[in-house]
């Protein structure tokens, strides 16, 4: 089990690239999400089947990686970024936008997100990348918004 643990928490081993395996797992996301972003179901259908796969193998990927949340664990970065392109403008303005916004979110984690990192169990790991998926979302939308009335 521990090759399959390594192979889905590293999203297909997306999270060995050097100084930016978080970085890498997002643009996992924004590719999975351009492949079946235009058709709900089947993004929602992903998304689900990518939590589930998450929260099945991360205790022991981080058994395997000997810390909590190591930065090879890369499954939870494809699914926020996922969440942050949700029913934003498809132009690649908002996509770059988002894109950036849930890197940052994803770093700086502002509150409650550092707080949930810090939860004991696979869920941690998870919600707080769903999270800055989700501040990454209301920005970009708020921002295609104030775009739209200023007739940008």
């Amino acid at each position: 089990m521990k090759p399959v643990a390594r192979f889905i928490s590293t999203f297909f081993y997306a999270g060995y690239v050097p100084k930016i395996p978080g970085t890498a797992g997002s643009a996992c996301g924004l590719l999975i999400f351009l492949l079946v972003g235009h058709n709900l179901p089947a993004t929602v259908i992903t998304l689900s089947v990518l939590t589930a796969a998450a929260l099945l193998v991360i205790r022991e990927a981080e058994e395997i990686f000997g810390k909590k949340d190591p930065q090879q664990i890369v499954i939870d970065e494809v699914i926020g970024m996922m969440i942050a392109l949700l029913f934003i403008p498809m132009k690649p303005v908002f996509i770059i936008l988002a894109f950036v916004l849930f890197r940052v979110f994803d770093i700086a984690k502002p509150f409650p997100i550092r707080r949930i990192e810090k939860m004991k169990s696979p869920w941690g790991v998870v919600l707080d990348d769903v999270l800055a998926g989700i501040y990454a979302n209301l920005s970009v939308r708020l921002i295609a918004i104030l775009a739209l009335k200023s007739g940008v």
